[in-house]
């Protein structure tokens, strides 16, 4: 099954290269912003971080709220991407049209795991505000961060492919995460090995070329994560054993 899935990937890749490369740009975008806000990021691996042991320090209310507005913007492009390319894929299983697909969908569901992503944003800032009072957040902000990760894995799947409610697709993130390990650990290992390639390439070439971080960065947003999209939801669709 692990073969199939991925080969099933790399061709729906292929087959929609040109409209995939369109719906990543709002990635890239995404994960520009943070850098043009006043959050204390810094980029590795080809994709921006947050210092969350600075962002108490030095910061005034605006700049709290530009955060705050900036991280929004990053949500709603990634959920917009993540929905149209995962729209891609279901409308070539179900062999429908593809501009049909994504006009019809695409505000429903960007919205859905837009006001998804931002509801756990909140309770994940929380996390840290109580958690850095007691001095454990370095331990309490990643468990955190971790079980909200497998709960919202398949979400835009669930959501997208079955238009199941966002409780409901928890849930069945949950519940593929258990049944179907082998392909998560699938997917974190092909994830960790493509990013890592990459990121060591242009540690390399960093004398010959000193943006490499951020041509890395342009390549993760517009190849790589849509690849892993991709992936994730083709492993989603191992669900149905007609589609095995």
């Amino acid at each position: 099954m692990e073969t199939e899935v991925i080969d099933y990937s790399i061709d729906a890749f292929k087959k929609n290269f040109r409209i995939v490369l369109f719906f990543s740009i709002p990635f890239l975008l995404a994960f520009a912003i943070p850098l043009l806000s006043p959050m204390p990021t810094y980029v590795s691996i080809g994709a921006t971080f947050l210092r969350t042991g600075s962002m108490f320090v030095d910061l005034t209310y605006f700049d709290i709220a530009l955060i705050f507005l900036s991280s929004l913007a990053s949500l709603f492009l990634i959920s917009f991407a993540t929905v149209a390319i995962n729209l891609v894929i279901k409308s070539q299983r179900t062999l429908t049209n593809i501009r049909t697909e994504v006009i019809e969908g695409i505000e429903k569901y960007t919205i859905t795991i837009f006001l998804l992503y931002t509801l756990f944003l909140i309770f994940s800032l929380i996390v840290l505000l109580i958690s850095y009072e007691y001095g454990v957040e370095g331990l309490a902000t990643p468990l955190f961060s971790f079980f909200l990760s497998l709960m919202l894995f398949y979400v835009p799947a669930g959501i997208v492919i079955d238009e199941l409610k966002p409780t409901e697709a928890m849930r069945m993130s949950l519940f593929m995460i258990k049944n179907k390990f082998a392909l998560f650990l699938l997917w974190l290992v092909i994830g960790f090995l493509l990013l890592t390639a990459v990121d060591i390439v242009f540690i390399v070439l960093s004398g010959v070329i000193p943006w490499g971080r951020y041509i890395v960065l342009v390549i993760n947003s517009l190849l790589i994560m849509p690849f892993l999209i991709i992936l994730q939801t083709q492993m989603y669709l191992t669900k149905y054993t007609i589609l095995k």
